[in-house]
């Protein structure tokens, strides 16, 4: 059948995120409600909240409508710029008093009539009992002050759990599988601009969803085409298997996600050995060569079509597997492409994205020294406002080898001592890592990008004795990216 591509109505339209906020001081029930109504000034963007109140914590359920307002919530929080606003917006709600304040009390100075422009600034209680029943406090700049205690109000500080909160992010990210309007517009050009059986050529620069975009086209293919199969090639393996088990989640776990991994294969590099077909195995995607003899595909998608279309022997391998009615769908990154001339199937629609979404505005501005294309790059623009959180840089002096083999760079030459000094940084930025999300699991969370296999080989054997007694390991790339999430059942074993 030939695939039609269509908007799909099972995707979730909107996610939730769960804080939990722990605050200094006050009333549950009156800072619960102060709370809710400062979360709602602090974002403006989300949906209905509710705040539960146990134990001591606040836990605050926030409704996220789309990725942008994702993406300005998680910079917020994980930046700890959310605890400072939602802080401020709570003492300006609030007036704690402390008749009986006490050394360490968070205080806000208020009332005063001498120094009136002191009100409302924050400080610390270093002593009691002073002169007159003041209070020493210590103000935010350094100085100090004696104040009666009747203008001092308990200051309220509002801490998110940043382990908690980077799960939920990572959570509602998944949940969120509406396109951006930008996206949903680029879908409906293919669809307006093309015949029913025309090849597509989606070109965007990285980051602005190219994949996303067509993994909806395939999961609605399978879906609405009755016995319709998709191909989906990729010169990384990784990604071929991460675009393999995004679809297959779509499903629950059982006989509907074993039926529809039947009906997906993957050609990743090298290209020779050719497709290969897939089923779900203890919660992963497994594959099997050579895939089993079935009719022509009905799509052919190819990511990084920029690489494999450039060479002569992959493209022939591809245009190999193309039958009468099979549709291309191509992928190429215009920022690696536009200074080649690559010989791409004649006749493809063209449809362009230049909305940057995956990524945050430090990134894209940053990514831009590197992007190709001239002053078509200044088109490339992000989705969502959001800055996102600053950078964590490690940087040493990686010494050279006596006999110069050993950069920073390529892979070739480097002696034990030289990855050994790079797995002792690995663990400072892990370490730093851990320290910013206490209880967060490190499982499939951690990426290591490196130059080379052989200078992946070598960190590898430097790193892996130093995480094993801290119950951690190293997985390719691939393997990471064939992970489900969860088991199988007996049945999908034998898939």
């Amino acid at each position: 059948p030939t695939p039609q591509f269509t908007a799909c109505e099972m995707y979730a339209a909107s996610a939730s995120v769960l804080l939990r906020v722990a605050l200094s001081a006050g009333d549950p029930e009156e800072l619960s409600t102060a709370l809710e109504a400062a979360i709602r000034a602090t974002l403006p963007g989300a949906a209905p909240i509710s705040v539960d109140t146990a134990d001591g914590e606040h836990v605050v359920h926030v409704g996220v409508p789309s990725v942008h307002v994702l993406a300005g919530l998680r910079g917020a929080v994980l930046s700890g710029e959310f605890d400072a606003t939602l802080s401020q917006a709570l003492n300006q709600a609030l007036t704690l008093s402390t008749a009986e304040p006490a050394v360490g009390d968070a205080v806000t100075l208020r009332g005063l009539v001498k120094r009136p422009a002191l009100n409302g600034s924050a400080g610390e209680v270093l002593s009691v009992g002073e002169a007159g029943g003041r209070c020493l406090v210590r103000l935010a700049d350094g100085s100090r002050l004696l104040a009666q205690p009747a203008n001092l109000a308990l200051r309220v500080e509002a801490k998110v759990d940043r382990s908690e909160s980077a799960a939920q992010f990572e959570a509602s990210a998944a949940a969120l599988d509406t396109l951006t309007p930008h996206q949903q517009q680029a879908l409906a050009e293919l669809q307006a601009g093309a015949g029913a059986e025309q090849d597509l050529h989606l070109r965007a620069p990285a980051g602005a969803g190219k994949t996303f975009v067509a993994l909806h086209a395939a999961l609605s293919t399978l879906r609405t085409a009755r016995g319709s199969r998709v191909l989906f090639v990729a010169r990384n393996e990784a990604l071929a298997l991460f675009a393999a088990a995004w679809l297959a989640r779509r499903c629950p776990a059982g006989a509907r996600r074993r039926r529809l991994l039947g009906r997906i294969d993957l050609l990743h590099e090298p290209i020779g050995r050719g497709p290969c077909s897939l089923r779900a195995v203890r919660g992963r995607v497994e594959r099997r060569w050579p895939a089993a003899a079935a009719e022509e595909y009905s799509l052919l998608l190819v990511d990084e079509a920029h690489h494999l279309y450039d060479n002569a022997a992959s493209r022939a391998a591809i245009e190999r597997l193309v039958g009468p009615r099979t549709r291309r769908l191509l992928l190429s990154d215009v920022s690696q492409a536009v200074a080649r001339s690559i010989a791409y199937p004649a006749g493809a629609a063209d449809v362009h994205l230049s909305e940057v979404v995956r990524c945050s505005r430090r990134i894209v501005a940053g990514a831009m020294a590197f992007q190709l294309g001239g002053e078509a790059k200044l088109l490339t623009r992000c989705h969502h406002e959001s800055t996102g959180p600053p950078l964590r840089s490690f940087l040493f002096d990686a010494e050279r080898e006596e006999d110069g083999g050993g950069g920073g760079g390529g892979g070739g030459g480097g002696s034990s001592s030289r990855f050994e000094r790079y797995a002792r940084h690995c663990m400072r930025a892990l370490e730093h890592a851990t320290c910013l999300f206490p209880r967060l699991a490190l499982h499939n969370r951690v990426a290591l990008v490196v130059p080379d296999a052989t200078f992946r080989e070598g960190l590898a054997a430097s790193l892996a004795p130093i995480l094993a007694p801290r119950g951690l390991g190293l997985a390719t790339a691939a393997q990471a990216a064939a992970e489900l999430g969860e088991e199988e059942g007996a049945g999908g074993e034998e898939g």
